[in-house]
């Protein structure tokens, strides 16, 4: 079974503002749930998340965490917070939390090396709690033959970091997103749809160059619910129409 989920990226910076209303047009558009991004959650309101989610009939997949996970003084910030959006997120019983880091110019397999090691503490956090983290990709971990993915692969541990790669950003980063996720296929929990033009712009699904048909066909019984997340960061049609346009994509790839 699929489920389609909209990352709410698509709705600009006020996402935590107007969550009454994005939540009823996500639901109108066809999606079973969303990812939202941790600044834009007011962690100590779960009660009110729980009530909004029930009322629009959808679930809360995840929620996405950013940071950098280099430097001591913020590594340790990161932690701090992290536990804080742990608890939420076990309160709300969200069952993942997707992770990614900043990009650094020049950044080495030293580098990666230590974040790799601060993404396996997170990750055991979250084991601990019976949640699951997974690493969400940029485009620069797929530079220079994929060196800053692989190394992130080789130094954590499978069971407490798991994927939900960006198809989009596999892509854009010069890999074929077919060939390297099949080798961390284990490792996939779920999977973001972005899609780019030939100029490496924005667009919605289906409009751009991102092999999106083969990937699902790749690994669309991978898991059960195998979820997709349309994430586009950015649109000129509005968010709305964005939302529903490329939740039409998702269904018409995946039979609804």
């Amino acid at each position: 079974m699929v489920k389609i989920a909209c990352q709410t990226i698509v709705f600009g910076e006020h996402i935590k503002e107007n969550i009454k209303t994005i939540l009823p047009a996500v639901k109108k558009a066809g999606y079973d749930g969303v990812e939202i991004g941790v600044r834009h959650l007011d962690k100590a309101r779960p009660d009110y998340y729980r009530e909004l989610l029930r009322r629009n009939g959808l679930e809360l997949l995840a929620i996405h965490v950013g940071g950098n996970f280099l430097e001591p003084d913020s590594v340790q910030k990161q932690i701090d917070t992290f536990e804080d959006t742990l608890r939420f997120a076990c309160e709300l019983e969200i069952p993942y939390l997707f992770i990614s880091g900043f990009h650094k110019k020049g950044k080495t397999k030293e580098d990666y090396q230590e974040e790799a090691a601060v993404y396996n503490r997170l990750g055991e956090m979250c084991r601990s709690q019976g949640r699951k983290l997974c690493f969400h990709n940029h485009d620069w971990e797929i530079w220079n033959g994929e060196m800053g993915f692989r190394t992130l692969m080789a130094n954590t541990d499978p069971e407490v970091f798991r994927l939900v790669p960006d198809v989009g950003w596999v892509f854009r980063g010069g890999a074929d997103p077919v060939t390297l996720l099949t080798e961390f296929k284990d490792r996939i929990e779920a999977l973001h749809f972005k899609e780019f033009t030939a100029d490496n712009s924005f667009t919605e699904l289906g409009e751009g160059v991102v092999p999106f048909r083969e990937v699902y066909q790749a690994f669309h019984g991978l898991r059960d619910p195998l979820w997709l997340v349309a994430e586009q960061d950015k649109t000129v049609k509005g968010p709305e129409a964005s939302a529903a346009e490329n939740y039409r994509y998702l269904a018409g790839l995946c039979g609804r």
